[in-house]
């Protein structure tokens, strides 16, 4: 024991150092190192001071409950129904039968609007459905035609719905209002495509598509369902408005399409399908077109938006929904075809959302920010290519025509493709600088596509030409792609046909169109428009072929007139030979003089021509060639009716190949005469969807006209 107590003291004089060692110093020693370690450590938390630090809060669990009718209940991410849930099960867990009391008051966990205005026997709501023979036409033309690399609405489930509609009309009722409304907008866009199957792949210009105004009345029958669609709020639901905004899409793709587009997106949420189903309450088949449903209303909402220049309407961020896969036991009968297709699409979605970022980065005022987003632009463009050598034969084939029998969703995944890439690179077409072009007109805070230099002070001229080398790059592509497109479209033109109301095949054409044409002004000085002018000719051929169907005229028609117009005067010098001259203002009230009394109009001759010839008063040209003097509906002008002479559009002989430019007049005013009128015409119906057919309309007895 005494030696090691002295053990203890040498340790102890080695550590406090040469101190007294008596009672009451080690007394004082001990007390001040207990001290120490109470001070050093952290105050003890109460319950309630841990509940509320930031490290023990707990994230809601997002829950998906099902309900009635493919309905269910999202609860939502930190929402109010969350938060007294979270109250609830506090509650119960203090005391689990003060809410199971039998004088408590019962707990309805959430609401739903039950109030609908359909009456309990929906039969009646049936009445308006065609013939069985002619619903399974148009549903054909749907699922062949319009469905191309979306889902919308299974084939089999659709059919034995109709079973039921047309078998059993008295079991309906008004929780079957969203799938009645299904089979109206089913039957309403299979309208817009049934000519394809009439016409074996070929387009009828004179075709009068009298089946519109039966488009139209189912259009009606289900927007008079919509508020009980809306209030049932289920999948049915769901699909009944992308249906119907799909239907509207060539009508008014950035306004009454938008619209339906985003209210479908709105019940989807309200149903939780943009979120990964965490339970497993729903059969495989239900999950399977949750998610098909979801992300076809993802990518159309992506593409419409971005190429109308419409805000996003939900973050990337906020969906987790599962994929579609490729599982042929789920299905009730024939499973999707168009899976392959389907997924790539989506992909290009991503793709879209990208580039959409760096193109906003151009409003920023410094140039240094441009100069990145258009090199990060030209890596998004490799990218691009890159993935989509890396996609199945079915969906990238080079060749469709080669691989067996054309399909019309692997095209129209080939058009999204080259619509993205003309996106890109469209933003820098426009010219930085041209004297000729005088100030530049911008929104306040909005720079070109290039800002002036910055307070930094001027990039280097590596930087400059490095960036005017990306530029090129970007431009290049975006016209390889507007030439790409016009090829698939002669493809679908010469095998499976056009389609008229497709958005996907009208909208990329008319803007490849219009890239093409950009391009006739770039290459003017340097003679490189040739190769050029075969595929102008055939797309505007096509584009007149597709909108021949319709009337409604386009906002941007005088724009586009003003286009063609000022690009056909540029031609002019390239035949010198036949010069224009201009006549002046008496001469051309000569004119107007004759053709107003009706006197001479073939035979009297002003500056040695005929005044039937001049083809400044050829209605077929919009607006008159400046060469000469304007008649009605110049620059500017409110757009009256359009004029119904053929349009003045390139020659085709027997073989079908289109002549030479030489063939179209020297003027060069018909080489693009016809545009304006087709672009002009617009991608919409010639119908009110305000007013449906009436009796005595030339319809048979039972309501139907004769056209099937």
């Amino acid at each position: 024991m005494t030696r090691r107590m002295a053990n203890m003291e040498r340790l102890l004089t080695h550590f406090v150092g040469n101190v007294k060692l008596d009672g009451d110093t080690l007394q004082h020693l001990a007390d001040s190192v207990e001290k120490k370690r109470l001070d050093q450590m952290p105050p003890e938390e109460d319950a309630e001071v841990k509940s509320n630090s930031s490290g023990d809060v707990k994230l809601d669990e997002i829950t998906v409950q099902p309900l009635e009718n493919n309905a269910t209940h999202y609860s939502g991410e930190f929402s109010h129904w969350n938060f007294s849930m979270r109250i609830k099960q506090w509650i119960e867990a203090t005391g689990p039968h003060r809410t199971d009391a039998p004088d408590a008051p019962k707990i309805k966990e959430f609401y739903r609007f039950d109030e609908l205005q359909a009456p309990p026997d929906a039969s009646g709501l049936s009445s308006s459905l065609p013939p069985r023979q002619i619903a399974d036409v148009l549903t054909r033309a749907f699922f062949c035609h319009a469905e191309g690399d979306y889902f919308f609405v299974d084939r089999t489930w659709l059919n034995r719905k109709m079973d039921v509609v047309y078998e059993n009309p008295a079991s309906l009722s008004r929780r079957d209002v969203p799938t009645l409304a299904i089979i109206y907008m089913v039957l309403a866009v299979g309208t817009q495509y049934v000519y394809l199957d009439s016409l074996g792949g070929k387009t009828n210009n004179n075709a009068s598509f009298s089946e519109d105004a039966i488009g139209i009345k189912f259009y009606q029958q289900a927007c008079k369902l919509l508020p009980d669609v809306i209030a049932i709020a289920s999948l049915e639901s769901t699909q009944a408005c992308l249906l119907i905004g799909l239907y509207t899409l060539p009508l008014d793709p950035s306004g009454l399409a938008w619209t339906y587009i985003n209210l479908a997106m709105k019940l989807a949420i309200q149903n939780g399908m943009h979120r990964n189903y965490p339970g497993e309450g729903l059969e495989l088949v239900i999950r399977e077109t949750r998610n098909r449903v979801w992300w076809t209303l993802y990518a159309l909402e992506r593409r419409v938006g971005t190429f109308h220049g419409r805000p996003v309407s939900v973050l990337d961020g906020e969906i987790d929904a599962s994929y579609p896969v490729d599982r042929q036991d789920i299905w009730p009968g024939s499973p999707p075809q168009n899976t392959a297709q389907f997924h790539a699409s989506i992909h290009l979605c991503g793709f879209i959302g990208r580039v959409r970022h760096e193109i906003s980065l151009f409003k920023a005022a410094d140039r240094q920010t441009t100069f990145c987003a258009l090199a990060r632009l030209v890596d998004i463009k490799d990218e691009l290519h890159k993935w989509w050598q890396t996609l199945p034969s079915e969906v990238c084939s080079q060749n469709p025509a080669m691989d067996g029998a054309v399909s019309r969703a692997a095209v129209h995944v080939r058009l999204e493709f080259c619509v993205l890439r003309m996106y890109a690179g469209r933003i820098f077409i426009t010219p930085l600088n041209n004297s000729a072009m005088g100030p530049r007109s911008s929104s306040k805070g909005r720079p070109s596509v290039e800002p002036a230099s910055s307070e930094a002070g001027e990039p280097s001229p590596r930087s400059v030409s490095l960036n005017a080398r990306r530029r090129s790059i970007m431009i290049a592509d975006c016209v390889d792609a507007a030439l790409s497109i016009v090829d698939l479209c002669r493809l679908l033109q010469n095998t499976i046909g056009l389609a008229r109301a497709s958005y996907t095949e009208f909208s990329g054409l008319r803007v490849a169109l219009l890239v093409i044409l950009s391009q006739f002004i770039e290459k003017q000085q340097q003679d490189a428009t040739e190769r050029l002018r075969q595929p102008l000719y055939e797309g505007i051929a096509m584009l007149k072929n597709m909108a021949a169907w319709g009337a409604s005229a386009r906002f941007d028609a005088s724009l586009i007139e003003a286009f063609e117009h000022a690009i056909a005067r540029m031609e002019v010098p390239d035949n010198p030979q036949e010069p224009v001259s201009r006549e002046s203002d008496y001469e051309m009230f000569k004119k107007w003089q004759m053709e107003w009394q009706g006197s001479g109009v073939t035979s009297k001759h002003v500056n040695g021509g005929s005044v039937g010839d001049d083809k400044a008063f050829d209605p077929a040209l919009g607006i008159p060639s400046l060469t000469g003097n304007a008649a009605s509906g110049g620059w500017g002008s409110v757009a009256g009716p359009k004029a119904t002479t053929p349009l003045a559009m390139p020659s085709v002989n027997n073989a079908g190949a289109f002549g030479t430019p030489a063939d179209w007049g020297s003027s060069g005013v018909a080489t693009l005469g016809g545009l304006s009128d087709m672009l002009g015409q617009g991608y919409g119906f010639d119908i009110d969807l305000g007013h449906a057919p009436t009796e005595g309309d030339g319809r048979g007895p039972d309501g139907w006209t004769g056209m099937f």
